[in-house]
């Protein structure tokens, strides 16, 4: 019976061990989990296929510009009588842009607006997912570190409470001295219990972020390396990245390019057309607007049977003979300073975008030394901090060693009670926490100052 029971025993472990996958280990450095996120996150990914549709629409604005081809026919069958009137005719058609002038058309306008919109949109989709994986990269290590950190003192007070029990069981130590030592070790297990849970966290949002399988076991292989810049080096390095500021340097481009369009409002409104035989020359103005296109149109007839009884109504000679010149001019006197106002708006605008990109400059050169300083003060708080836990938890120790041992007398530590022994522990630990928040708080300085910047290398 209990070999039979063991058989089963062994089968059901190698079903479930068959249904629960493995996990992979994969071993990530800073710049390949980068590369991973910006190569599988879905943001970025959805940025991407953005500016994929937008280079469409453009492409799709600028088909006129290619050559267009196309092939018409027209059949038709009469019988009236004993007569059978037969009518068809094909002609093959041949267009080509020679030329256009003039403003730029409304709708090539917005696409290759949109286009550029677009890729700024995904370049700040990217460095925002490298700044949050950074700091996802930041709190784990740190995490990792504080672990480590406490499951030393853990090891520590665990010999530490063995002790303690064998005093107390010898009648050499109160209780309390006891209760104070156990307290000690369970704000650590606590504290260590609240780490792991928030590494787990972390960890899976860092899995997210870079798309590797979620059951992926990630173990980090190094820190991210200090950045090592001064304060004017990096003021340069954010105005040369900022994503803001080449925005607004292409708002400043378009908008010249509009001020200079509104010249082509005096130019005379002008069409043409020049035809030899079949093929034609065509200067075209677009409705409302000040664009001109030169056409080239080639209709060759390449299949055609006549009208057994040509019809006085015909409009369309059906092969075109000889040549043909047309030209229309049109100079417009006095447009009620239309011209003038136009001009004048379109100039206010161009104004307004240059102060608003010294406007920008201006405030990015203060953000960038308020981030820049704020990490120096995130430094020298993590010193004092640091040296505050080092002073707490040697204050604790003495006050411990009084009240355990009643030979020991140190200077300035008589009369202590088991109240000033819980007190020092409460202190030793909101030390330790606000040491290890400052740490943190010191990496989010650097990566805010990174991300001021716009710095993703």
């Amino acid at each position: 019976m209990n070999i039979r029971l063991t058989a089963l025993s062994l089968c059901l472990l190698l079903l479930v061990a068959r249904a629960v996958p493995a996990q992979r280990l994969v071993s990530l450095t800073p710049t390949r989990a980068i590369a991973l996120a910006l190569k599988n996150n879905e943001a970025v990914r959805q940025a991407e296929k953005v500016v994929e549709r937008t280079q469409a629409n453009l492409r799709l604005s600028k088909a006129i510009y290619l050559p267009q081809v196309g092939l018409t026919g027209e059949y038709k069958r009469q019988k009236a009588g004993d007569t059978d009137e037969r009518d068809y005719l094909s002609r093959g058609q041949l267009s080509l842009l020679l030329a256009q002038f003039g403003e730029v058309p409304e709708g090539l306008d917005t696409t290759q607006e949109a286009v550029r919109k677009a890729e700024i949109a995904a370049e700040r989709v990217k460095k925002d997912i490298v700044s949050e994986l950074r700091n996802l990269w930041h709190d784990i290590i740190l995490t990792q570190e504080e672990i480590t950190q406490r499951r030393a003192i853990e090891v520590e007070l665990v010999k530490k409470l063995k002790g303690t029990q064998i005093k107390h069981e010898k009648k050499r130590i109160l209780f309390l001295s006891r209760l104070n030592t156990e307290l000690e070790l369970s704000e650590q297990q606590l504290a260590l219990n609240e780490l792991q849970r928030r590494l787990d966290v972390d960890t899976a949002e860092l899995i997210r972020l870079t798309g590797l399988d979620p059951l992926a076991n990630v173990v980090l292989s190094q820190p991210l390396p200090d950045d090592d810049i001064t304060l004017e080096a990096a003021v340069e390095f954010a105005l040369g990245n900022s994503l803001a500021l080449q925005d607004l340097k292409g708002d400043i481009a378009r908008q010249e390019r509009l001020v200079g369009e509104t010249l082509w409002n005096r130019f005379p409104e002008v069409s043409a057309e020049a035809r030899y035989r079949d093929l034609r020359v065509l200067l075209e103005q677009h409705p409302g607007q000040r664009t001109w296109d030169a056409t080239a149109r080639y209709s060759p007839v390449l299949l055609d049977r006549e009208r057994d009884v040509p019809s006085i109504f015909e409009r369309t000679p059906r092969a075109e003979q000889g040549w043909e010149l047309r030209f229309n001019l049109n100079i417009p006197l006095f447009d009620g300073h239309e011209t003038k106002n136009l001009r004048s708006a379109e100039l206010a605008e161009l104004e307004r975008l240059h102060l608003e990109h010294t406007d920008k400059r201006k405030r990015l050169r203060v953000a960038v030394r308020r981030d820049y300083r704020a990490v120096a003060n995130a430094q020298e708080r993590i010193e004092i901090e640091q040296r505050r836990v080092e002073i707490y938890e040697q204050r604790l120790r003495a006050i411990e060693r009084v009240l355990d041992e009643v030979t020991v007398e140190l200077p300035n530590y008589r009369g202590l009670t088991f109240d000033d022994a819980f007190q020092a522990q409460a202190q030793f630990t909101e030390a330790q926490r606000v040491f290890y928040q400052a740490r943190r708080d010191g990496a989010r300085a650097k990566e805010k100052l990174r991300q001021t910047m716009e710095w993703i290398d």
